[in-house]
C-alpha cells in the first residue's frame, strides 16, 4: 500500500491562510521501504503568498527519492529514547510499540515551532476496503468558547457531531464539532472536501473520538477524532486540482482510483 503525506504551509501575516504545498509518498515493496518527495500544484498559490522551496527540497518539479525518510521530516518525527515518548504517542491515538514515523508525522501534523508546516497523512482504506478511515486534531478548540469545559465531560468513543457553518467567516464550509449541543472545536479545513465528498455519496461518515487529553497537554492536542465512513466508488482523498503533483511521481508510485 503507498501512503501519503500531504505537507501544508501555513502563511502567518494577514489572510493566515493554510496552502498545500507538497506530498511525500512512502511505498513498501517486499518490505524494503522508498519514500518520494514533491511538489504539487498548491504550490504556486503558496508562492503568490509568500512561500519560497524548502531548502531541503530546492527545485519545484524535481521529484525527490530516498530508501530512508528524508531527514527534513525524521527531524519531525519525536525519539523513542524521549523520556515522554509514551506519553506523546499515546495522547495521539497511537499505540507505541506499532506507531511508525509515517504514523507519527500524520497524527501529529509534524508541527515545529521553527517553522510554518503541516504533515497531513491522507485518509487509507480498511483490510477489507471498503471502508473511508483517518485521524485529526480538533482545531480551533482555544478560539470557541465553553470548548475546554465541553470536552471535559467528553469520553472515549463518543460519536461526534460535524455541524455545517455557513456564517463562519473565515470558511463558510466550515464544519463544527458539537455533542449534545455544546461546541468541541472544529474539523480541520483540510478534510471538507473529503467529508464534503463523503456526504454527497451518502457514506454514512462517523466522528467518533479516540482520545481526550485534559490540561496540561496542548490545546491543539485536546481531542483526536477518527473519520469513518463507506468508500464511495471513483472516490480519491485530496484529489482536488491544488493537491495534483506538479511532476509525476519518478517510479511506480501512483496515486489513482483503483490503488
Amino acid at each position: 500500500m503507498v501512503r501519503r503525506l500531504i505537507i501544508n504551509w501555513r502563511q502567518q501575516e494577514e489572510t493566515r491562510h493554510i496552502v498545500p504545498v507538497a506530498e511525500l509518498l512512502l511505498d513498501d515493496v517486499d518490505g524494503e521501504a522508498r519514500y518520494e518527495f514533491g511538489y504539487i500544484e498548491g504550490v504556486h498559490r503558496a508562492r503568490e503568498l509568500g512561500f519560497q522551496p524548502f531548502a531541503a527540497f530546492p527545485e519545484i518539479e524535481r521529484r525527490y527519492v530516498s530508501r530512508d525518510l528524508f531527514p527534513f521530516f525524521r527531524n519531525r518525527v519525536m525519539p523513542a529514547t524521549r523520556p515522554d515518548y509514551l506519553e506523546y504517542v499515546t495522547a495521539l491515538g497511537l499505540t507505541p510499540d506499532t506507531a511508525s514515523a509515517v504514523d507519527l508525522l500524520g497524527r501529529s501534523e509534524g508541527r515545529r515551532h521553527t517553522d510554518h508546516i503541516e504533515t497531513i497523512l491522507a485518509a487509507e482504506r480498511s483490510a477489507d476496503r471498503s471502508r473511508y478511515l483517518t485521524h485529526f486534531l480538533a482545531r480551533g478548540v482555544r478560539h470557541v468558547p465553553g470548548a475546554e469545559e465541553a470536552i471535559r465531560d467528553v469520553a472515549q468513543d463518543v460519536e461526534l457531531s460535524a455541524v455545517l457553518e455557513p456564517t463562519n467567516p473565515k470558511n463558510p464550509r466550515a464544519r463544527q464539532l458539537q455533542l449534545g449541543g455544546r461546541s468541541l472545536g472544529y474539523v480541520p479545513d483540510y478534510l471538507l472536501f473529503d467529508v464534503d465528498a463523503l456526504d454527497a455519496a451518502a457514506a454514512g461518515a462517523r466522528f467518533t473520538v479516540v482520545r481526550v487529553n485534559p490540561s496540561p497537554a496542548p490545546a491543539h492536542h485536546r481531542l483526536v477524532v477518527r473519520i469513518d465512513a463507506a468508500w464511495p466508488s471513483d472516490f480519491v482523498p485530496f484529489s482536488g486540482r491544488q493537491f495534483q503533483p506538479i511532476t509525476p511521481p519518478a517510479s511506480a508510485i501512483r496515486f489513482d482510483r483503483t490503488a
